[in-house]
């Protein structure tokens, strides 16, 4: 990784090109599949969370293709409104071609994709929070909002999944905390947690 990086900066040049972007990718997902779909998909998570800068809701930034022919452009429903954050492409070979914009929302091949888009991008996250929890905390704090919002919008679909991956302010120190880190070290009799919601951890200590 790293700007000296060729392959890195291709990626990066990439995710400028279709996202409109200034900013570097934070994380870079790229996979192939063959079951029970053939998918290869391309994913970035921007560095800044432009929602954040008061720059407007975002939009849906990944591409659908079908042997490398664009089948629609942004499709609001490729992923969860709770990963609108992710940009890319995504080509599935189990798409036909002429498939139209109305065929495609009730296309069971379409559900197919993003159940499985959804699992690999979670699965992914998981995987940098555990390799690398400082730099997740920076992803956390900007796109963290976005993610909890899974919590309640899919039902239990993804709810362990993302709750492994949400962190919270503890008095226990000034980090970041996960709910089985918290839980680990819990005192011996106590059988409840204890929360103050706020809108940043300021206005809360306040």
């Amino acid at each position: 990784s790293g700007v000296n990086n060729p392959k890195q900066k291709q990626y990066t040049d990439f995710y400028k090109f279709i996202s409109n972007a200034f900013d570097e990718p934070k994380y870079t997902i790229h996979f192939r599949a063959d079951a029970p779909l053939d998918l290869k998909c391309l994913f970035f998570i921007p560095t800044f969370h432009t929602e954040k800068f008061g720059m407007g809701r975002i939009e849906p930034g990944v591409n659908l293709y079908s042997r490398k022919v664009l089948i629609e452009s942004r499709p609001q429903d490729l992923l969860p409104d709770w990963l609108r954050f992710v940009k890319g492409v995504v080509d599935c070979e189990d798409l036909p071609l002429n498939v139209s914009r109305e065929m495609l929302q009730n296309n069971p091949v379409l559900a197919k994709i993003k159940s499985g888009l959804v699992k690999r991008v979670l699965s992914e996250l998981s995987k940098k929070a555990d390799k690398a929890p400082e730099e997740y905390a920076g992803f956390w704090d900007n796109f963290g909002a976005v993610l909890k919002e899974g919590l309640y919008a899919d039902g239990d679909e993804h709810r362990d999944t993302l709750l492994s991956l949400t962190r919270f302010k503890s008095t226990d120190g000034d980090g970041l905390v996960s709910l089985a880190e918290y839980v680990a070290r819990m005192k011996p009799g106590q059988d409840a947690i204890y929360y103050i919601t706020g809108e940043n951890h300021e206005a809360v200590a306040a």
